[in-house]
């Protein structure tokens, strides 16, 4: 698995990273096969190679492991993808923003599979969005909760994830630059369409 686990536990022990570790890539193997309400700490534990009670240092049972991952992937998906130095001021400050998110999405395929698959109610997505939201431009800034455009970064975010989600299962066949100017080029003229506001005028490619 990626190396950025050790990254965010950098000040805990080794032998303790590695025992997570091993109990990560199990919980993996066991996704593959089974849902998590089907895996039990016990079989969880003898495909680590560890005891049952060492588990229970590090957690109170699998849901809680499943979540504790989870945090530790939306962290590294912050640090990564969010709060990256810059802003989106054009269309190509935008493309390349989209690709960076598409890359992590490529280069830590397994995670965000398992993400997707264990995000119970879409609690993860929805934080995810929200943390994208206050990075590109958000209609909820520009129109009036009356006006129906209110709710075209909603709609477009939506959309955008839902379309990630399916290029992954695809394959990722196509390029994420590709992907990138694809999905911004759908946004951007999505907002254009629909631009009657000085805070969209502002923004070079939707004029």
């Amino acid at each position: 698995m990626p190396d950025f686990f050790d990254l965010i536990n950098a000040g805990e022990d080794r032998r303790v990273r590695k025992t997570k570790k091993a109990l990560r890539n199990s919980l993996f193997s066991l996704l593959e096969t089974k849902s998590v309400n089907q895996i039990t700490v016990t079989e969880l534990s003898e495909m680590a190679d560890i005891n049952r009670s060492t588990f229970y240092i590090y957690y109170t049972d699998v849901f809680d492991m499943v979540e504790k991952i989870q945090e530790e992937i939306y962290s590294v998906f912050l640090v990564s993808i969010v709060l990256f130095k810059g802003n989106i001021n054009d269309i190509d400050d935008f493309i390349k923003y989209c690709t960076r998110f598409l890359d992590f999405c490529k280069d830590n395929f397994e995670l965000c599979r398992f993400v997707t698959r264990n995000d119970c109610n879409n609690q993860l997505a929805e934080r995810i969005k929200k943390a994208v939201r206050d990075v590109v431009p958000d209609s909820e800034k520009v129109f009036n909760p009356n006006d129906p455009r209110y709710y075209l970064t909603t709609f477009a975010l939506s959309g955008m994830l839902s379309t990630i989600l399916q290029w992954m299962d695809d394959g990722m066949l196509i390029p994420s630059e590709d992907m990138a100017k694809f999905l911004v080029t759908t946004y951007v003229l999505g907002a254009y369409n629909q631009k009657e506001s000085d805070y969209y005028k502002n923004y070079s490619f939707f004029k």
